[in-house]
């Protein structure tokens, strides 16, 4: 199944107004993730001609977050069970910081594993 809705990509999408009081790239929500833990997502996505959707409803947010990983092998951020704070915090700090207008909010699996990685084996696993 082609993927018809993404996150904000900077390099091809222009922030735009989605009813949210200015221009919007993303805007992030806390959830449950599907480990157990705690994720960051947006709940703005973009179709193919670069038009946003407000995403309001948490579960369907939470549907369109997987199926994109599924399909790209990226992954968004993922904190530890009810660590709401501490992915809230990081939200706010990416907002400040100019959120989705000059850095992606997933990344490739494989290349945050080979970042963190102790060995040159563990980086391939």
């Amino acid at each position: 199944m082609p993927i018809t809705l993404e996150p904000f990509d900077y390099k091809k999408h222009k922030p735009q107004d989605v009813g949210l009081g200015g221009l919007s790239t993303e805007y992030l929500i806390t959830v449950d993730s599907p480990e157990g833990g705690v994720m960051v997502i947006p709940s703005i996505w973009w179709d193919s001609d670069g038009k946003p959707k407000l995403v309001e409803n948490q579960r369907e947010a939470v549907l369109l977050a997987k199926d994109y990983e599924k399909t790209t092998n990226k992954q968004f951020p993922r904190f530890a069970p009810k660590a709401y704070q501490e992915a809230d915090k990081f939200a706010r700090e990416r907002s400040k910081a100019g959120g989705a207008s000059n850095s992606y909010l997933a990344r490739d699996i494989k290349e945050e594993r080979a970042k963190t990685a102790k060995t040159f084996k563990e980086s391939l696993d």
